[in-house]
């Protein structure tokens, strides 16, 4: 596969609602759709959706990036694009998100010369269902639990409730004890604390929260602090899921390698593409540990990518 030209076009689109985490609330998804085109006219997609509030860049990084690697990448073939890709320097902003595009792009690419889905080529299992959870990043306690209910209405019997954002921590028991109550005992409820509590904090609610049957707990504290991750892996009994931690396979290896989580949160936009993803859920599951995979709430093109990673776990 030899790569004739590279496209791109940037989009906006508006969330039916605020959708709030710790970092602050969302209105809208900015990126890049991106195009490779092969020598033989075949085409491959790829999502840029960086994740801003997260360090990850924007919409406009990744098209500065692109303009300046687009006419390099014209004429290679799609290893030495692959080869190039891997020595971008992942951390500058936008990076790991046009990193993912191409990788999507070429993976694609690929597997539509093989007239098989993506999934295979990364060895996952494409006639897999995946099963997926619903978010409920609302603000407000009241608002939080008529969003899980109207999700376990609709079918989902997962739930990942943004936490993290209450003033006192009585008042985060409040709210998971609010949104237990809505959705009943058998629906799986994940936390998801994007980082927001202090160490000491994170143990006293989450010994509060053992209670309330929960799933996991993603990034309880700051994803630089591994020691402070695993401190509190240690002195609670709810499993410890890392999420901004795992920002590509190098980090991925040390939260490892530091003990600091039960669960890997693997994210395509976040890793550098659908490649670099199935690499940590093979780490993972090299470590004994288990992963999920999941979009940076991405549009079509990305979460497409998101969904066949995922046939590649367990």
């Amino acid at each position: 596969v030899r790569i004739r030209r590279v496209a791109w076009r940037s989009f906006r689109l508006p969330f039916a609602g605020a959708f709030v985490t710790a970092r602050g609330a969302v209105t809208a998804r900015e990126g890049v759709v991106v195009r490779l085109v092969a020598d033989d006219g075949l085409e491959g997609l790829g999502e840029a959706s960086p994740v801003t509030a997260f360090g990850g860049g924007t919409a406009r990084d990744v098209m500065r990036l692109l303009a300046e690697l687009a006419s390099g990448l014209v004429g290679l073939e799609a290893s030495e694009v692959e080869a190039l890709l891997s020595r971008l320097a992942s951390q500058e902003p936008g990076v790991a998100a046009a990193r993912c595009a191409l990788d999507t792009a070429l993976c694609d690419l690929r597997a539509r010369h093989a007239g098989v889905p993506v999934a295979m080529l990364l060895g996952g299992d494409a006639t897999r269902v995946v099963p997926v959870n619903a978010v409920v990043g609302a603000r407000a306690t009241e608002a939080a639990v008529a969003t899980a209910r109207s999700a376990v209405d609709r079918g989902f019997r997962c739930v990942k409730l943004k936490v993290g954002v209450e003033e006192s921590l009585e008042a985060e028991v409040e709210r998971v004890d609010a949104v237990r109550e809505a959705i009943g005992p058998t629906v799986k409820l994940r936390l998801d604390a994007n980082g927001a509590w202090s160490v000491g904090a994170a143990v006293e609610v989450l010994r509060r929260l053992e209670p309330y049957g929960i799933e996991l707990v993603e990034q309880p504290v700051a994803a630089q602090d591994l020691a402070g991750m695993a401190r509190v892996r240690r002195e609670t009994d709810i499993p410890i899921a890392a999420d901004e931690a795992v920002a590509g396979v190098d980090r991925a290896r040390r939260v490892v390698e530091a003990g600091a989580a039960d669960v890997l949160v693997v994210k395509p936009m976040v890793a550098g593409g659908p490649r670099p993803a199935a690499e940590i859920v093979a780490l993972a599951r090299a470590a004994g540990l288990t992963a999920f995979v999941t979009s940076t709430v991405d549009a079509g093109v990305g979460v497409a990518a998101a969904l066949h990673v995922a046939t590649v776990l367990p």
